[in-house]
């Protein structure tokens, strides 16, 4: 297993550099013809919301509204994902797993909201389909009723050296359950999300997926 992991932090990482040579010069372009990946949501979305702008929340009969809702608001991201987003996951967390000092959340009420997301693809070459994919990924629901919606946005095909833009992609829905400290949810393929953690402030969450053409994946999904 160790092994395997390995391999995917290697082709993870050339990926991922030919990734940011092909993406970021377009993003920094504004003579060109194709238009820089969703501009406005990068001034609209706050990265870093001032709590100090907010009323004061009103206290219940037991004292403060309950932390998580303000927690899942605050990290809750819609911005789209970029290349050092994953580093966590592809410098660490994939060789090592989840650090010794990371809160496990075990609860799906601090998860739900908008995360950032990557999918790699045939992490062990087994399949002649290796490929990086970024997305956002908005997790909805309960326990016994969960969505998971997709929301395409860029991929890089390793074999052809290319990346397309997917942001007018129809968004893919997914529905599952949580159990047992992570999720699964079925649609066009099987998501299973083992393991959510807090870090230094950030969510992170790990885990697989399986594609409708039987190719296994790993996916990582972050937010601040």
């Amino acid at each position: 297993m160790k092994k395997g992991l390995i391999a995917v932090l290697i082709t993870a990482n050339v990926i991922m550099l030919v990734v940011g040579i092909l993406t970021i010069p377009p993003n920094l372009r504004s003579a060109d013809g194709k238009e820089p990946p969703a501009p406005g949501t990068e001034q609209t979305t706050p990265v870093t919301p001032s709590p100090k702008e907010e009323a004061p929340p009103t206290p219940t009969e037991s004292g403060d509204i309950p932390a998580p809702e303000e927690t899942d608001t605050s990290i809750s991201t819609e911005e789209h994902p970029d290349l050092e987003d994953f580093l966590w996951y592809t410098e660490d967390v994939a060789y090592d797993g989840v650090p010794s000092d990371a809160n496990i959340i075990d609860s799906i009420d601090l998860l739900t909201g908008s995360w950032k997301a990557l999918i790699v693809y045939d992490p062990n070459n087994e399949y002649d389909a290796g490929a990086m994919e970024f997305l956002n990924i908005a997790l909805a629901g309960t326990a016994e009723s969960l969505s998971l919606t997709l929301d395409w946005y860029q991929i890089f095909w390793a074999n052809e050296g290319e990346s397309f833009d997917e942001s007018d992609m129809e968004d893919s829905v997914f529905l599952g359950k949580w159990e047992t400290g992570g999720l699964w949810a079925s649609g066009a393929g099987t998501i299973r999300l083992t393991q959510f953690y807090e870090l230094n402030g950030k969510q992170y969450a790990v885990g697989t997926m399986d594609t409708p053409e039987g190719t296994p994946a790993l996916m990582a999904l972050v937010r601040p």
